[in-house]
């Protein structure tokens, strides 16, 4: 009977802590989002070295290029996030 409740609270703090792992993830989400912007920005610096054009006269480029990089980790890492909060909501009611 002893095993049976052992196991039964270790099941119990698995769900209540299976919230952290949606954290977690989108904190590395929001890191690499970081990374990616650092090197969309020093790809598009190279390019406009390589075709002799200005940063500012091709600023529209850049930061499109930059958003195409940032936009969906953002959209992810605040999908896991949502998903960690009602999760934990959900374990506490």
């Amino acid at each position: 009977m002893e095993k049976k409740i052992e196991k039964s609270e270790t099941v119990e703090n698995e769900k209540s802590n299976i919230y952290k792992m949606f954290y977690v993830l989108s904190i590395l989400l929001i890191v690499y989002m970081g990374f990616s912007a650092v090197t969309s920005y020093q790809s598009f610096v190279e390019y406009c070295e390589a075709y002799k054009y200005t940063l500012a006269s091709q600023w529209f480029i850049g930061f499109k290029t930059i958003l195409a990089a940032v936009i969906p980790c953002l959209v992810y890492a605040s999908i896991l996030y949502g998903l960690g909060y009602m999760i934990k909501k959900m374990d506490h009611c």
